[in-house]
This record gives structure tokens, sequence and C-alpha cells, in this order.
């Protein structure tokens, strides 16, 4: 009997970049009804709410002082300059806790874009292509920008004020992950089709890949359940242990008959361990007259269950459509074990039976081989 069915493993359908952002599609499966839901949206709330990367947070244009003003030679105003400034992705590749300062110092004419600017070591712009102003003959552009590491969305209402009057404080937009999406489909797993396929989408900003953010996302998770664990007591009297872990990139058929060739040998192991540890001592039999006498009809039409043969050698019959004695008997000894978890000890079963129900010998013959 299955308790669980588990996937083996996650399966990266798709990546793509998408222009300035990274596309990714995750495939789970097969997993308990109900765990689809449960995983993809938990996954989801992390992702969005909980990656930490890099932001800026803060702008200063040397003798500006608020957002409304215009810098000449410029083409776009300060809020325009800032709207496209906080649209700069930025990859950290060493770990920091402190604010950083970057900076932007061009002369005109040109187009200013984000890979003019200049970064500490360790920080790279992901969209070195945004626009971010417009200079004439006779402009000269100067910003600072200072970056921390945060999650989520910070508006200017919960940062600290800045003691300079030049710095304009901007929402810090950390969240590198910009949508996720998940869906539940069916799958089948033996006769059972209600289980579950999870089927998770990932769109990142360039500062990230879908498959690091969910990873970040899972270790967040997986840290949470370590110590819901640690802080209980171990229950006594009750098998966690998971049953039936099928390769989740394989075929529906392919986990039907994996998880069949499992729950087959658990049981033919459970009789070989029955059949060591007991002895079984037989009274003596009573001889039995030749079934000829006592049956009408021909013997090969009957039914295989007039063998009286072991659940596991019936079925092991059965699904290689033996369904008569004459089926049976159409088949060498050597052509049975060939039969998938068929073996030596059925073959002398059923050899016992033919020979004492009715009194047919059944073993290998030229004719047969």
């Amino acid at each position: 009997m299955i308790k669980y069915v588990m996937p083996q493993k996650l399966v990266v359908e798709e990546q793509r970049e998408d222009g300035d952002y990274y596309y990714g599609r995750f495939i789970l499966a097969p997993l308990e009804k109900g765990y689809a839901t449960t995983l993809g949206n938990s996954l989801r709330r992390v992702l969005l709410s909980s990656i930490m990367a890099l932001g800026i947070t803060k702008i200063k244009f040397p003798d500006k002082f608020h957002e409304y003003e215009s810098i000449e030679g410029v083409s776009e105003d300060v809020l325009e300059i800032i709207m496209n400034i906080k649209r700069i992705q930025l990859r950290k590749e060493v770990k920091m806790d402190e604010e950083i300062e970057l900076s932007i110092k061009k002369n005109g004419p040109c187009l200013v874009t984000a890979k003019d600017v200049v970064c500490p070591a360790g920080i790279t712009i992901t969209n070195p292509n945004l626009h971010i102003a417009t200079l004439n003959e006779n402009a000269y552009f100067e910003v600072y920008m200072y970056a921390q590491v945060g999650k989520g969305y910070v508006p200017i209402s919960e940062q600290e004020k800045p003691d300079d009057i030049q710095m304009i404080p901007i929402d810090g937009v950390f969240s590198p992950v910009v949508r996720v999406n998940f869906r539940q489909e069916n799958v089948r797993v033996l006769k059972k089709t209600d289980y579950d396929k999870l089927v998770l989408e990932i769109w990142t900003k360039r500062n990230i890949k879908p498959t690091e953010a969910l990873r970040v996302a899972s270790d967040i998770m997986i840290e949470h359940f370590k110590i819901i664990g640690s802080d209980l007591d171990q229950v006594e009297g009750i098998d966690s242990a998971l049953v039936g872990t099928p390769d989740s990139s394989a075929t529906v058929e392919e986990i039907e008959e994996e998880l069949e060739d499992k729950v087959e040998s658990i049981a033919e192991e459970a009789e070989e361990e029955d059949n060591e540890t007991e002895e079984v001592i037989l009274p003596p039999v009573e001889k039995v007259e030749p079934v000829e006498e006592k049956i009408e009809g021909d013997v090969h039409s009957l039914s295989i269950e007039k063998l009286q043969l072991s659940v596991r050698s019936n079925n092991c019959l059965k699904r290689d459509r033996i369904n008569t004695i004459g089926d049976l008997l159409a088949r060498s000894p050597s052509e049975l074990l060939k039969i998938r978890n068929f073996g030596q000890k059925s073959l002398d079963e059923v050899q016992e039976k033919l020979k004492t129900l009715f009194n047919i010998t059944y073993e290998e013959t030229e004719e047969k081989k």
C-alpha cells in the first residue's frame, strides 16, 4: 500500500530571456491531492516578498533640492530622470551590508544610459541599455545614487530622512521577482487520476535568474520548517516514511510500472521472510483420484482459478493473458519464467497443483523447447 507519492526531482521545462527580464517554467509531479496549491501559493508569496536584492533609495543632483527642478542642457526634468533611474537593475557578486554610492558624470552632447553608471567593485548593471537622459552640446550631467540591500517594496515614509537637504529619497523597489504564476493539473499514478502536478512560472529582473530565485525561496521555507521540526518531540508509533517516489521526469506509464514493481517486490520479500522464519508441517495428503473421473468436459477449458494458486502467482499469469489451464499448458516452463515477477517458486507451485489436482505432469519437453 502506497502511503504517499513524492516527486523525485524538479523539472526545468523552459528558460528564456524576455527583453529586460528572465522567464522560467518548472514542473513538480506527482503530488498528493491539494499539494500543488499548497506548495504553489507558499512559493509564490515567498518569491514576491522575501528575495533580497540591491536597490537605489536616494538620489542627489548637485545644487538641486527637489524633483520638480530642471537641469540646464538636459531634455528630461529631474522627476523624469528619477523615474528612469528607478528602473536600473543592480546585481551584487559580493556580500555587503552597508550603503554604496554610484555616480554618473557626462558631458554633452550624448545619450546617457545605465552603462554610464560608475559602480564599485562587485556591482554590475544588468540592463546597461536603459535610457536615463539626453544631453545637448552645452550640458554637463552629474548625479549620485545610493543603493542598499533590502526586500520587497519600501516606501519613502518608512525610510530614514536624510540629513543632506539635496538628497532626494525615492521608494525602494528591491524585489527582483516581477511576477509569479502557478496552476494545478491532474496526473495519473497507477489507477488514480486525481494526483496533482504543479506548474510554476516565474518572471524576474535580469539581476537574478528564476532558478536562483526559486532556490532562495525554497531555502527560506526549509529553514522555517526546520525550526518547527526541531522544537517538537518525536512522535512514537507513527510511520512518517514516504513510500513510492517515482521519477517526475518519467512518463505516466513509467511511473505506474515503477510503483507496481516496488509494491510487488515488497510483497515478495515479505512472503520470503515468512517462509524462512516459519516451518510449516503439512498433514499427509490423501491420494486423489485422477480428475478425469470427476470433472466433466475438457480440462484445458477450465479457468486458471481451478488450480487454487496463490494470489501472486495467479495475478502474474492473468497479467500475461493466461486465463485457462489450456493457455497455461500451451506455454513451456521456461516461457513462464520470463513473465515479470513469476519466479521458480511460482513455477514449482503450478507444477505441484497440476500434478495433485489433475494428474498432469508439467515439465520441459522437446516440443515446448
